[in-house]
């Protein structure tokens, strides 16, 4: 005897099952019913296309950011000639900068936290040695860094969901 695929989830079930053992498609509902969770499934799944647009626009925000650092080393060549370690610590930050956002499809969650940890740590080191360095870029700072953690909360809820699922 064969199994059942579920029309909504596509998995195998047995045919004495009366609703899906991952999805729990009511096999014996009414066609309201079946429709229903059909539509909330489909719902849910858009939660992988929100992962990948969050991912695609984060990539872009890192590119961006590395493009401002470079800027800054090129605005500010001249004062960080007398300052090589400057200079060499900002040439590592567009580097990992770029990095990230060139292999962030390759290993989201790595190339999410390691620039978020980058910046998040030049921002509270320029703020401890200088407070009113917080406010300069505000919003550009919160852009970056609320994209970085949407982005990794994104992609944490789309794998749970793939696991679940067995997408």
């Amino acid at each position: 005897m064969e199994n059942k695929v579920c029309p909504a989830c596509k998995n195998e079930n047995e045919n004495s099952n009366e609703f899906c053992i991952k999805c729990e498609f009511p096999f014996n509902g009414t066609d309201k019913e079946k429709s229903i969770h059909i539509g909330r499934f489909i719902g849910k799944k858009g939660i992988i296309v929100d992962a990948d647009d969050a991912l695609t626009k984060s990539q872009n925000l890192l590119y961006l950011a590395a493009g401002f650092f470079l800027l800054g080393i090129i605005i500010n060549f001249s004062v960080l000639l007398n300052n090589w370690f400057a200079l060499l610590f900002n040439v590592a930050v567009v580097a990992v900068i770029v990095v990230s956002g060139a292999l962030l499809k390759k290993s989201p969650l790595l190339f999410l936290i390691i620039p978020l940890f980058v910046l998040l740590s030049i921002y509270i080191s320029n703020y401890l040695y200088d407070p009113n360095t917080l406010m300069q870029g505000i919003i550009f700072k919160c852009l970056i860094l609320g994209s970085l953690i949407y982005s990794i909360y994104n992609y944490l809820a789309s794998e749970k969901f793939k696991k679940k699922y067995n997408f």
